[in-house]
């Protein structure tokens, strides 16, 4: 047994038969690459074990048994060696805690992501698994990677509920053991062994069609103008097998097809080819590749090249000498640098099935294809991206059907056709591979979809194959045609956000595809969560559902604006234009670029800034010059953006840029767009007072600011400052509103409404204290809460100190007028109405100012209170759709008209009639027409109890005759004549 210790937390195992411990081909070719520093550690043996300490983690190997035991905090795990004597394979287990579940292991599964009882193939099978990882991550801190590239199988509890069990087919065994603070902590240690995630071209974020396979040049010239005539933004155009002379052509002689892509000899690249006319209008293009060339040739020869400055000769390692095949090698990628001297910017390489094609063959470098065939695709990529690399300078666009450990530092991954089994597979897929640090991975869109349009766009890069169909936007039936536009002009808009989450998945591993327990690991409602995702940091997508799980916190949704607690299933309502559930995390920071037909097309010195305020959040901002792989060497400029959002007040900080990179703007600019709900009384950028201006010049006015009521939010443009920040300050308060009577005395500066995530405490989270302001806080904490308890006490509280100071009664009876204001406000706040809300107290409510028993007061404010806490607190736990939320309200607001119906009801929240009368139907459980049957007689009743005369009663509520409406009211309260 060797040891290592890569980190202070991090461990390689490695067990042989032999003591020269051989290195894997991964290690061996530079895919995967251990720390050449030494990590201090302290080592003390004895006869038993051996005992390594590092400043986080204790490791005892027992001598005799070869059982490792791991202490690390707050747990400890045993690793035992599994040896056979007639196989002569090595293997090991470890003794899983009851409730500990795993994530990882690539697409080996499209039914799950959790993996505790499973037992997974890491072999390749084109019909189950294309990307097999040897990587695991344990919800109790620790992951595993068994750096092999012989096939295998990992047993997690599926044999033995209590172990997980792998064991090799051969004498060697090597694997490292590591913890973390969690998932994005083991992915982060993971790719810093394996790779991180390689930064694609800017342009490769954008949309990718791949042509019919039966294309010619022209008919590839006519698909993108189909774009840009349509409006569509496109960035790429791939061309699939039949670009070639030879069709599947896995040689190193191929060339363009004469007839269909016919270039001269004498004239081969320049604006004038077919090429040149797709760089002319913006596209890249990309060309179809197969391969069964022996990679491993090369490989050798390289490693041969490396070593002969220090040993001045050329040998085999077992010391022979020149190997005919090594001094003879040519370069895979040789052969494609003509093309690329075209002007290919992009490759796409399809399944090589070298095990179905050579099962016996013994490889250049001595392996068997059974050794080969996990490793064949990542040195594919490897070869090519490396060599792309060396002839331009630029980043490539590689894109691979087939993975394995290390292949996200060279390329991106497509999951191929849609799953005869349902898209929602595709995703697992997806999915999976995020928790396997495989980043950039696409499915092939089905365009025909809304569903899946709306997966296909939120994936860290996306793509259309027509391949032997017409999947072609521009040819859709208008409104399928109008919803990809939709996304598509979305997608690109947000493509600084998308770019910002590849830089961070280039330095941490973090995806931008982030499935649920990787974000929110210890809500056990989503540890197994297969139809929503994180899209980056701020966005949640849920995809083939319209219920979304939303975690603890506040979220919006995306489409209507409209705001929700966290921590519930929610069932969504969407739009006709749209294919899905989109959410953003409350505090989002989203920056966003103009509208543009291609990546590059306009220039991006002025974008637009969205924040939603929601307590203190930050977004960094991460921009190079998206084509060179400058930003290896720190040609990269950040951007720094926070909001702090307070009682009245919200704060934006727009940091100035660091860093510089080629073709950086000299000046940025933003338009800015913060959604308060509620307008401002004031708005200063560094400190000078912007005024406000008419609609007609919001998008010119200097120096103004501009609220729109409809979304909620405040508009401005602001100028990057290069000295400093540019803090821009929105304050919501101002002073209550005195009554004729000048009834409110004392307090002159009840506080504004709060943002939503002052009354929204989370467990741990200090309350304010008691006292003015701090009664006030908690007499809407407990509003808000729905908490009764907390709302009375609040007011009790608030009665009995300031009745205390009171001067006379008619300063006690003021201060009863200002709580009930409190109230009010609160109401208002929500949009609620106040009929609603109060029932039968309403129009006593109303008569609170005339009251003038302290008793009497008291008694109808708390009355009040309670009906407000209760009606909160069911507007918290119920789920009811918005839109029925607006139609009751409308219904209380409207009772006097006679002819309020639904079809009046849908036009002016302009929806269809028949969608809304099923959606009351669904929400409430009663036809419209009977709920607002019952909502006039309720009213009617309260109207004749309080000494209404029937024919006033009947006109109140909408009827024109008094006797018809003597005749329902009778019906329906179940009364005779006389009663």
């Amino acid at each position: 047994m060797r040891i290592q210790v890569l980190a202070p937390d991090m461990f390689r195992i490695r067990m042989c038969e032999r003591d020269d411990f051989p290195e894997t081909a991964l290690v061996r070719y530079g895919i995967v690459r251990f720390p050449a520093h030494e990590t201090p550690c302290t080592m003390t043996e004895d006869d038993d074990a051996v005992t390594i300490r590092t400043e986080k983690i204790v490791l005892r190997a027992d001598r005799s048994s070869g059982q490792v035991t791991i202490s690390y905090p707050h747990h400890r795990l045993s690793i035992n060696p599994v040896f056979s004597d007639t196989t002569k394979e090595l293997g090991a287990e470890i003794t899983l805690a009851p409730d500990e579940r795993f994530y990882g292991l690539g697409d080996e599964s499209r039914e799950t992501i959790m993996k505790r009882g499973r037992t997974t193939r890491i072999r390749p099978t084109k019909e189950k698994t294309r990307s097999p990882v040897p990587f695991v991550m344990s919800s109790l801190g620790w992951g595993l990677f068994i750096c092999t590239t012989l096939q295998h199988d990992v047993d997690l509890g599926c044999t033995d509920p209590d172990k997980l069990s792998f064991i090799l087919p051969e004498s060697q065994l090597d694997f490292v053991w590591f913890a973390g603070n969690g998932y994005p902590q083991l992915l982060d240690q993971y790719t810093s062994l394996t790779g991180r995630p390689t930064l694609l071209p800017i342009w490769a974020y954008g949309l990718t069609f791949i042509c019919n396979q039966q294309s010619n040049a022209r008919e590839a010239i006519e698909d993108v103008l189909k774009f840009r005539h349509e409006g569509i933004p496109c960035d790429m155009v791939g061309l699939e097998l039949n670009w070639m002379e030879k069709q599947y052509d896995r040689s190193t002689s191929k060339n363009w097809h004469p007839q269909r892509f016919f270039i001269p000899n004498w004239s081969s690249k320049g604006q004038h080819t077919f090429i040149g006319t797709l760089e002319g209008m913006g596209f890249k293009l990309s060309l179809w590749l197969c391969c069964d060339y022996d990679l491993s040739v090369y490989e050798e020869l390289r490693l041969r090249q490396e070593r002969l400055p220090e040993t001045g000769t050329e040998q085999d390692d077992d010391g022979t000498g020149d190997d005919d095949r090594l001094v003879q090698a040519e370069a895979w990628y040789e052969h494609l640098k003509k093309f690329v001297d075209q002007g290919v910017k992009s490759f796409k390489l399809s399944e090589s099935n070298i095990g179905h094609l050579y099962p016996d063959r013994q490889w250049g470098n001595g392996m068997m294809t059974h050794e080969m065939e996990l490793l064949y695709p990542v040195l594919l990529s490897k070869q090519m991206h490396d060599g792309f690399r060396e002839q331009t300078g630029l980043r490539p666009m590689i894109y691979s059907a087939e993975s394995f450990v290390g292949i996200q530092q060279y390329a991106a991954l497509f999951k191929g056709g849609i799953d005869q089994q349902g898209e929602q597979r595709t995703l697992i897929a997806i999915l999976n591979d995020s928790l396997s640090g495989l980043h950039h991975v696409a499915n092939e869109m089905n365009i025909h979809s809304p569903e899946s349009i709306h997966f296909g766009f939120f994936q860290s890069w996306c793509k259309v194959n027509s391949w032997a169909y017409w999947r072609h936007p521009c040819l859709l039936e208008s409104h399928l045609r109008d919803i990809f536009k939709k996304y598509a002009k979305l997608r690109y808009r947000l493509i600084p956000y998308i770019y910002s989450a590849a830089h961070t998945a280039a330095l941490t591993g973090m995806p931008m595809i982030r499935a649920m327990p990787l974000v929110y690991s210890h809500d056990p409602d989503l540890a197994n969560h297969l139809t929503q995702y994180m899209f980056g940091g701020d966005f949640l997508v849920a995809a083939f559902t319209n219920r979304v799980n939303l975690p603890a916190g506040e979220w919006i949704d995306y489409w209507s604006g409209q705001r929700h607690r966290g921590s519930q299933e929610l069932e969504c309502d969407l739009p006709e234009y749209v294919g899905g559930p989109l959410f953003l995390r409350a505090g989002a920071i989203v920056p966003m670029w103009p509208e543009m037909d291609y990546i590059g097309q306009k220039s991006v010195a002025r974008m637009s800034l969205h924040v939603y305020p929601y307590g203190f959040s930050e977004y960094t901002l991460y921009e190079d010059d998206g084509t060179s792989f400058g930003y290896l060497t720190g040609a990269v400029a950040t951007t720094s953006y926070t909001c702090d959002s307070k009682e009245g007040q919200t704060v934006v900080r727009v940091g100035r840029r660091v860093g510089q990179y080629s073709g950086m703007p000299a000046k940025r600019s933003y338009d800015l767009f913060v959604y308060t709900n509620k307008k401002p009384s004031r708005v200063t950028v560094n400190e000078e007072e912007y005024k406000e201006a008419g609609k007609a010049r919001k998008a010119t006015a200097s120096l103004h600011w501009f609220y729109d009521r409809l979304s909620g939010c405040v508009q401005l443009h602001i100028e990057e400052s290069a000295a400093e920040r540019v803090q821009i300050e929105l304050t919501h308060g101002s002073e209550p509103s005195r009554g004729r009577t000048g009834a409110i005395r004392g307090k002159s500066d009840a506080p504004a409404r709060k943002e939503t995530e002052r009354t929204s405490h989370t467990a741990g989270e200090k309350e304010p204290s008691l006292g003015s302001h701090g009664g006030e806080k908690h007499l809407e904490i407990g509003l808000e809460r729905g908490d009764w308890d907390k709302t009375r006490s609040a007011l009790e509280r608030l009665l009995k100190e300031r009745t205390g100071q009171a001067r006379d009664e008619d300063d006690i009876h003021a201060y009863y007028l200002y709580l009930s204001g409190l109230l009010v406000r609160f109401m208002k706040s929500k949009d609620w109405a106040m009929k609603d809300v109060l029932d039968a107290n309403y129009e006593q409510f109303l008569r609170l100012q005339t009251m003038t028993s302290r008793e009497e007061s008291r008694l109808l404010l708390f009355q009040a209170a309670e009906q407000v806490t209760a009606y909160s607190r069911n507007a918290r736990n119920s789920s009811m759709h918005p839109l029925v939320q607006r139609l009751t309200g409308m219904v209380n607001e409207g009772m006097k008209e006679q002819f309020f119906t639904l079809s009046d009801a849908a036009e002016r929240l302009h929806v269809n009639a028949s969608h809304l009368s099923r959606l009351f139907k669904q929400e409430t459980g009663v036809s419209f027409s009977d709920y607002v049957l019952e909502k006039k007689m309720t009213y009617a009743k309260q109207l004749m109890q309080s000494g209404g005369k029937v024919a006033e009663v009947a006109a109140s509520t909408g009827f024109r005759d008094t006797g018809h409406f003597i005749r329902v009211y009778r019906k329906y309260w179940g009364l005779r004549r006389g009663d």
